[in-house]
């Protein structure tokens, strides 16, 4: 018996000489074909956090709150008739410079008209002159010219994808570091600040860490990315062998080598992350979905159904909008926050932590009445979610197992959705299935399932470290650049001891030679 147990152990030790000799040939090999993506992923990944702080931010987070004047108002009806319109798929009531206008919203063209409440005249060119007030409230920027504004219906290079809101307007001002700002007008929101720094430093982080310029050719840049991160992994995972095979055997002593010294330390103490980052990217590179338009419902509601009920003449209200439930039009009434509210989108720049009480507790308060009689439609809002998400589902309501008012990002409903307030419809299938709708636009902000959640819990806790949320962003972007260095001295000083081993057998090649 002890025999055979000999043997095993004898034949264990064989298997893991051979195993680590192995690895220790081609593990240079590994470091080196991965060499030049990990420089590029690490030295990307430093600069995250860097670029995150320099981006030009919103000076206000929140829309105007201007509350409008409608108690001597032409009913929505009658100002649409007078225009020739039978029909919109939206209308809010804005305010600004003084005045209050009726926004209309139409299915088969980008641009709102606004007429004023009160004379029912058209304001020309109403929709961009409200996205030139919008962009001077959210950039704080009264006193620069305009250089222009331009309406957007396509993402490109300056308003790329992540930003997923479509139409906004363009609005250039005239300034050193050549801003332009995004502007959304319904609802009013700021979905991007884009200055001349943010544009060159983005451009090469996409470029470096997400492999740009192979974007019109997507099927061979994921092949591509998969490739390097499963040879980046081998990489670490050899080299971790290989320092534990060593160490039992007590071979590290490297204190004559002290670049190959520096490299396995390093290495060993950012080994955890190198592993962590490799497997939440391929898991993130494979599984996420491609960002695009949130689909939006169109309604077609007849203008003659617009009336202008006493509660909306006399009320108080921060927003006034269209809805429409079982095919009537209704309005949606939100009450004026006593504090300012949250913001109603991301901003431009960053990760935000939204905290919202004030809009919450506004949403919660939120009034649907019939936009005739002005009576108070029972469980208005619950109502609107549920056959906003059923419609986009295809599922009955009898299948909602919860819904939730969502005022922030966070767990599973991240920044990159854009879109605040938003409600969260869970069905009751075995994937959890979650819709999460915008009843302001009436907007598909995402789907969730479990698969989804899953692979968004790695991105957000092994890729982004958010784990150390508790310790505030400082931190986590200091220990997440820290480890960004870490793998990017490791790779650089493999590459180097790689070299000069190169050069020094180069060197002996060329001595033999001579010789004979």
């Amino acid at each position: 018996m002890a025999d055979d147990n000999s043997a095993i152990t004898g034949g264990s030790c064989k298997f893991s000489t051979r195993l680590s000799g192995w690895l220790f040939r081609y593990h240079r090999w590994f470091g080196i074909v991965s060499c030049v993506a990990v420089v590029l992923w690490g030295a990307s990944g430093v600069m995250h956090p860097i670029m995150s702080r320099l981006n030009p931010t919103p000076v206000n987070m929140q829309p105007p709150q201007v509350v409008p004047a409608l108690h001597g108002a032409l009913t929505p009806a009658q100002v649409l008739a007078r225009a020739g319109i039978a029909e919109v798929s939206g209308l809010r009531v804005v305010a600004w410079d003084g005045a209050t206008y009726y926004q209309a919203s139409f299915s088969a063209r980008a641009q709102r008209r606004y007429f004023e409440v009160n004379s029912g005249a058209e304001l020309a060119e109403g929709d961009a002159r409200y996205a030139e007030y919008l962009a001077r409230h959210f950039t704080g920027d009264a006193q620069s010219k305009v250089r222009g504004v331009s309406l957007v219906t396509q993402f490109d290079d300056d308003y790329l994808d992540i930003n997923r809101l479509l139409p906004v307007y363009r609005v250039d001002l005239e300034r050193a570091d050549g801003l332009r700002a995004y502007i959304e007008t319904s609802p009013p929101r700021v979905s991007a600040l884009m200055d001349d720094r943010k544009a060159l430093l983005g451009y090469l982080f996409r470029y470096m860490h997400n492999w740009d310029f192979l974007r019109t050719a997507d099927g061979l840049r994921t092949l591509l990315i998969s490739a390097f991160l499963a040879v980046a992994l081998l990489s670490a995972v050899s080299g971790i062998w290989m320092y534990g095979f060593m160490w039992k055997r007590g071979t590290l002593q490297l204190h004559h080598l002290p670049l190959r010294r520096w490299h396995r330390t390093v290495g060993i103490l950012v080994s955890l992350s190198a592993l962590l980052f490799v497997v939440s990217a391929e898991w993130h590179l494979l599984g996420s979905k491609r960002r695009a338009v949130s689909p939006m419902l169109e309604n077609n509601i007849p203008a003659a159904q617009l009336g202008l009920p006493d509660s909306l003449r006399h009320g108080s209200w921060s927003q006034i909008g269209l809805a429409q439930m079982d095919g009537q039009a209704a309005y949606r009434l939100l009450p004026v926050p006593h504090k300012p509210a949250a913001p109603m989108s991301g901003g431009s720049g960053g990760e935000h932590d939204h905290s919202a009480k004030p809009q919450e507790k506004s949403m919660q308060q939120t009034l649907y009445v019939d936009s005739q009689s002005g009576a108070v439609l029972e469980e208005g809002a619950r109502r609107h979610v549920v056959q906003l998400a059923g419609r986009f589902s295809g599922l009955p309501a009898d299948k909602v197992a919860n819904v939730a008012l969502v005022t922030r990002f966070e767990g599973e409903y991240g920044f990159l959705n854009k879109r605040l307030p938003v409600w969260r419809v869970e069905y009751a299938t075995p994937d959890h299935l979650s819709y999460y709708v915008e009843t302001a636009t009436g907007a598909l902000a995402t789907v969730v399932r479990d698969a989804d959640r899953a692979e968004g819990w790695s991105f957000s806790y092994l890729h982004k470290f958010h784990w150390l949320d508790f310790a505030g962003k400082d931190v986590r972007d200091f220990v997440m650049g820290l480890f960004g260095l870490g793998n990017l001295a490791v790779a650089l000083l493999g590459l180097w001891m790689f070299t000069r081993r190169y050069r020094k057998s180069r060197a002996r090649a060329m001595i033999a030679e001579d010789r004979q």
